[in-house]
């Protein structure tokens, strides 16, 4: 008999898998063959400030606080850089942004990130003509890469299976859930938007959103900090840089579209006044939840199934520590937050 069973290994997958290591307990892994990660996204940046209002988003600060030792701790395992910090220049669009940005950064929380002074720096290219505000202590993580590493050493475990996941196979005992002839203490689920499809957990509110990004070189550009105005402009280091990201609630697909393209050349082009080259694009669906609020817990009937998703657009920031708090209800029998915790859904189960 195994301790765990987790299906998914997007970031949140990719973070209990880590902690589960780390306290010495047995697992396997299985991810769907199809299964894209919201990560790509988003570009993994790690950022607690909501920049289109100058306001913290949703316990960000105190969940990155946890979550970077996390990926520290791959940085170690596999002897490499996974985290890139950087500035952020939010591009101000009028004399009233700047006096709004010289408010917010008093406040609590945002004076450790949002610097008071209005950056009026001139750069090639780059039209910003009200100036910046620049955030401190941000970057990104290369999820995508801790992933590519972290799959192959398990996959050399044999602990790491891709293949689809078959609900029908589950079968409840006494003290256990049987897999595929495995016994296991538990099963935790971290599939993303696949949730949908899963029987037991489909019930819970979420809704897909797709998102598009474009991968660009600007032979002319070198600006080593990421932008902010309509979208963001995120710097992966010789010339090249993330730009993103659409929101699409109704296409369902992995493929950039015309007008997801569209809309970011048109946002891009907006501030940014020297020629690109388009490299590459990524696309993927994140997996949102009616009150904006992450999803874990126990099932309500079957107490050896457990959920961690609905990370939202940072999933980078949250994963890490949701993934910490969801293994202390297991292990421990911690309260989750009323607010985390999947219970607050339990009247839309059948």
């Amino acid at each position: 008999m195994k301790d765990y069973l987790v299906v998914g290994f997007g970031l949140a997958g990719l973070a209990f898998t880590s902690i589960l290591e780390r306290n010495g307990k047995s697992f396997d892994i299985i991810d769907n063959n199809n299964n894209i990660n919201t990560h790509r996204v988003v570009g993994g940046m790690y950022n607690p400030i909501i920049l289109k209002r100058f306001t913290p988003a949703w316990k960000a600060d105190e969940m990155w606080h946890k979550s970077i030792q996390t990926y520290q701790w791959f940085e170690k395992k596999f002897n490499t850089t996974y985290v890139y910090p950087f500035q952020i220049y939010r591009i101000l669009q009028s004399s009233e942004e700047q006096n709004n940005w010289s408010v917010a950064s008093d406040k609590v929380v945002m004076r450790d990130y949002m610097n008071p002074t209005i950056k009026m720096e001139n750069y090639k290219g780059i039209k910003a003509p009200f100036g910046f505000g620049a955030l401190d202590k941000v970057g990104r993580v290369d999820g995508e890469q801790i992933l590519s590493d972290y799959k192959k050493e398990l996959s050399t475990k044999e602990l790491f299976n891709q293949e689809n996941f078959t609900y029908d196979d589950i079968f409840m005992r006494n003290d256990t859930v049987e897999y595929h002839g495995q016994q296991y203490k538990h099963i935790v689920f971290s599939e993303g938007s696949n949730i949908v499809h899963n029987p037991y957990f489909n019930y819970l509110p979420m809704k897909e959103a797709k998102g598009e990004m474009l991968v660009i070189e600007i032979p002319d550009l070198s600006f080593t900090k990421a932008i902010k105005s309509s979208c963001f402009m995120v710097p992966l280091g010789q010339q090249k840089y993330i730009v993103g990201a659409t929101y699409n609630w109704e296409d369902k697909s992995y493929e950039l579209t015309l007008n997801g393209k569209s809309e970011l050349e048109k946002k891009l082009q907006s501030f940014l006044k020297v020629p690109y080259t388009i490299l590459d694009y990524k696309a993927g669906i994140r997996p949102t939840v009616l009150d904006r609020r992450p999803l874990l817990g126990q099932h309500p009937k079957h107490d050896k199934l457990w959920v961690l998703n609905g990370l939202g657009t940072r999933g980078i920031i949250y994963a890490p520590a949701l993934a910490e708090l969801l293994y202390d209800a297991i292990e421990n029998e911690t309260e989750l937050d009323n607010e985390l915790n999947i219970n607050r859904f339990n009247t839309l189960l059948n």
